[in-house]
């Protein structure tokens, strides 16, 4: 008897609960798109999360190959995608591969870039962007902030594993960036 009243109320709890909140199994490939503000959808690969637990999971993301070109910049490879006055650059960055309900950074450091001017030679650090995730009720969605990647181009001796957290990004204004939402759906 005390099992069937507590699946009952287990079930009242969940089917009451809101739609975003039920949405929050990522198992499965997921698109991962950048939206710009002129209605721009750009899709930039491709993430499979496969579950660790019952609110974790385990991601692989793959960038996608077309409309990004091979540019050599500060000495490295970088995989760039370049609009009317906006290039951004894939920075990835991270070995881990696990996100959790609470914990998405290491999928944040994986969708990290680069902006510069279309064309340009040269990068600066100072130049990050970085997509702060939440969930949503299709997936997640990235609001843009500017970063200076600057830790994690020079890292310092003993560094952490994590050298950027919330506290170092600054809200980006979405009129100054070519893309500024990301989606994962």
């Amino acid at each position: 008897m005390a099992r069937a009243a507590l699946l009952a109320l287990l079930f009242v709890v969940t089917a009451g609960a809101p739609q975003w909140l039920r949405a929050q199994d990522l198992t499965g490939e997921k698109r991962v798109l950048l939206l710009g503000a002129g209605g721009e959808r750009l899709e930039i690969g491709r993430v499979r999360f496969e579950p660790v637990s019952a609110d974790r999971w385990r991601f692989r993301f793959v960038l996608a190959g077309e409309g990004f070109t091979e540019r050599f910049l500060a000495m490295r490879p970088f995989r760039c995608v370049a609009g009317a006055s906006q290039q951004l650059c894939h920075f990835p960055y991270g070995s881990e591969d696990t996100v959790s309900r609470d914990d998405l950074l290491p999928l944040e450091y994986t969708l990290m870039f680069i902006a510069t001017k279309p064309g340009a030679l040269h990068i600066s650090g100072r130049d990050g962007l970085f997509y702060k995730l939440a969930f949503t009720e299709r997936g997640l969605r990235g609001e843009l902030y500017d970063v200076d990647l600057d830790p994690i181009i020079t890292p310092r001796e003993g560094g952490t594993l994590r050298p950027i957290g919330y506290r170092q990004l600054d809200r980006a204004d979405p009129k100054s960036h070519w893309l500024p939402v990301l989606l994962i759906e």
